[in-house]
């Protein structure tokens, strides 16, 4: 029959005791498992699983040693991870009978889920800190946003060319042939050079050189019809001779037609290099 836990305690105090335990503890060590009773429980689990358990003696076959009166026995529970046991376990595994090797480690405890437990919230904190780093900086791009007018096509400028017209002026040239002749008379030759001066200066806007000249001509039509008496004749032709009209043409700049407006778009830049920037 095995050992009960006081007596795996009061084993534990002395060297024969933990060597036909088959554990291998400093005195320091065995002193600290025996004066601990959540340590001293997981131990005596543990002992009571290897084969040096079963084959110890009911009785222990070594001398008593004092025994220290024990609190009441704790309710059996697996150690806790406050507990550092792992500084107490031998510095080399040991063998119990039968070949069994020592535990390099206590039986696990609640520490692990709490470290996993901790490792998920740092994880989600530090997930959650980068999204909300990523929002301010999409919300600061967003009310900082430049917009401007880019130009894709450049505006294509209008071209002209040259071109004839008619002013709706008139010119007025005088050629040497004199629309009267010698012996006419005086009379008739008023009548042709007025009709001279009708069908061409009369009723149409003229340049400026053929106003003058009309002019010129009206009044040597006047003349003539003022030196006019009965029994006049033309003795000699003078200067004057027949009128004629041509429009007065000028040249003008004239469209192509061929203006194109720039071809452009609204462009956006975020933060001074996201998107479309100058």
């Amino acid at each position: 029959m095995a050992l009960s836990l006081e007596e795996f305690r009061a084993a534990l105090l002395s060297a024969d005791g933990r060597r036909h335990l088959g554990i291998t503890l400093t005195d320091a060590e065995a002193q600290q498992v025996h004066d601990d009773p959540a340590s001293a429980q997981s131990w005596y689990s543990y002992w009571l699983t290897t084969p040096a358990a079963a084959a110890a003696p009911a009785t222990t076959p070594y001398p008593a040693v004092p025994q220290v009166p024990a609190p009441p026995a704790p309710v059996p529970q697996a150690p806790l991870g406050d507990h550092d046991l792992t500084r107490i376990l031998p510095a080399a595994p040991g063998a119990y009978a039968g070949g069994s090797p020592y535990p390099s480690a206590l039986p696990p405890t609640d520490t692990a889920p709490r470290k996993k437990n901790v490792g998920l919230w740092v994880t989600l904190s530090i997930l959650g800190a980068l999204l909300l780093i990523a929002a301010i900086v999409v919300v600061f791009a967003f009310t900082t946003a430049r917009h401007w007018t880019k130009v894709d096509v450049p505006e294509k400028p209008e071209t002209f060319h040259s071109e004839e017209f008619e002013t709706g002026r008139f010119d007025v040239a005088m050629d040497a042939v004199n629309p009267c002749f010698v012996n006419q008379d005086w009379t008739d030759c008023i009548t042709v050079m007025q009709a001279q001066y009708d069908a061409t200066c009369a009723g149409v806007e003229l340049t400026e050189s053929a106003a003058a000249l009309c002019a010129d001509y009206l009044a040597a039509v006047d003349e003539m019809r003022a030196l006019d008496e009965p029994g006049s004749y033309v003795a000699s032709l003078g200067d004057y001779g027949s009128l004629s009209r041509t429009a007065e043409i000028d040249t003008r700049q004239v469209s192509n037609n061929d203006q194109a407006p720039a071809v452009t778009h609204e462009a956006v830049c975020y933060l001074g290099f996201i998107g479309e920037c100058e």
